[in-house]
């Protein structure tokens, strides 16, 4: 209780906002921020997701809970339907997913070849 309303108290003062300011916002009573904020009064699932879109964080943020990451092989991703990839609020289609991908290998490449380059240049001026 007491992290989470912690964790709020900092959201709402990072946004430089009174407690009478965020409960306007949210259309909330103020000792319902006060309770929150304290850990005396339990956060409902209803202000939870409220909270989370107000400050543009997830609800598992706010609770502290690790996300759980999947990797993602852009080689390898035979079905572009499954995930919605998106750039400027558009989709990203199967020709520009492989442009991307052949972008990144050759960078990666390229970083490579010049660290090697760097590594060899060093020890000619040592020997």
């Amino acid at each position: 209780m007491k992290q989470i309303g912690e964790k709020l108290k900092k959201l709402r003062e990072g946004n430089q906002l009174s407690v009478d300011e965020l409960a306007l916002a949210l259309g909330f009573a103020k000792t319902v921020i006060w309770g929150y904020e304290s850990g005396k009064k339990q956060v409902s699932v209803s202000h939870l997701e409220i909270l989370a879109d107000y400050y543009k964080v997830t609800v598992d943020f706010l609770l502290e809970r690790e996300q759980i990451s999947d990797t993602l092989d852009l080689l390898n991703l035979t079905d572009l339907n499954s995930i919605k990839l998106v750039v400027d609020d558009q989709p990203v289609n199967q020709e520009e997913l492989a442009e991307v991908t052949s972008y990144l290998q050759v960078k990666r490449r390229l970083k490579e070849e010049a660290n090697q380059l760097q590594g060899r240049i060093a020890d000619l001026k040592e020997g």
